[in-house]
């Protein structure tokens, strides 16, 4: 478990006494959700989206009980009554409680990305390889196939070893070779993913065929596959994409 530092705590405590039903003005966020990843990229400490989303907003929470003026009750103990605050909560509620608003939002700016729509756009494409990491996905193709894509099965190594020796090395969407490229250090090397189109039905169990399931690609097409969250795109559906007269994706 990622340890809430200083900064993260301060973020906090503005996030809980500056904010009613919607987030502190300042930050000109449209929700919770919104507001908490504009502090993402600062106070990440290697956190998930999701991850610290969760922590910033049960942090945020630990402060709600002692600001009752913004109708959050934050939390209590089982009777009702409000649980102290104690280590660096403690430290900068004493820190915070003569600031204004002003004051304290001057402190906390410099981790906020203000540039909203910019960053909704840099989160996406951060959930989307967050996503891709995941041992397992269910996701739609550009063309609205359902698919089903294990992580698990493309790190198989019986499996993945199974599909080299059907397809070969080569990219399957662009054709780059990493031996051609980088001699001998590349031999034998590309990346194997799994895009298998799913029924209604995700509760039966369906064996993984390596010549049909699993596809070879470079590291640059395979993620492309995953450009967006939600959408793993298909061989085909990625070709479409490379421009014409466009220099190599290795060049």
């Amino acid at each position: 478990m990622i340890r809430r530092g200083k900064p993260f705590i301060e973020v906090a405590y503005f996030l809980s006494r500056f904010g009613c039903s919607n987030p502190p003005e300042n930050l000109q966020a449209n929700s919770w959700k919104e507001a908490y990843r504009m502090f993402f990229e600062a106070l990440n400490e290697g956190r998930s989206i999701e991850t610290f989303e969760h922590s910033l907003k049960n942090a945020r929470d630990s402060f709600d009980a002692h600001f009752p003026e913004t109708n959050r009750e934050g939390w209590k103990d089982k009777n009702g009554n409000l649980i102290k605050l104690s280590g660096l909560n403690l430290d900068v509620f004493n820190a915070f409680k003569m600031h204004n608003e002003t004051t304290i939002w001057k402190n906390v700016k410099k981790y906020s990305r203000l540039d909203i729509e910019a960053h909704k756009q840099e989160i996406a494409n951060l959930m989307a390889i967050e996503e891709s990491e995941t041992d397992f996905t269910y996701a739609r193709t550009e063309g609205g196939v359902k698919v089903y894509i294990s992580h698990k099965i493309e790190r198989n190594a019986s499996l993945r070893n199974a599909a080299l020796k059907i397809h070969g090395y080569d990219c399957a969407v662009c054709g780059f070779n990493f031996k051609k490229t980088y001699g001998n250090w590349g031999a034998e090397w590309a990346e194997v993913h799994h895009l298998k189109p799913m029924g209604e039905n995700r509760k039966i169990k369906r064996t993984t065929d390596p010549e049909f399931d699993l596809v070879v690609l470079c590291a640059n097409c395979h993620r492309m596959m995953h450009r967006k969250k939600g959408i793993v795109l298909t061989v085909n559906e990625l070709k479409s994409k490379i421009q014409d007269g466009s220099p190599s994706p290795h060049a």
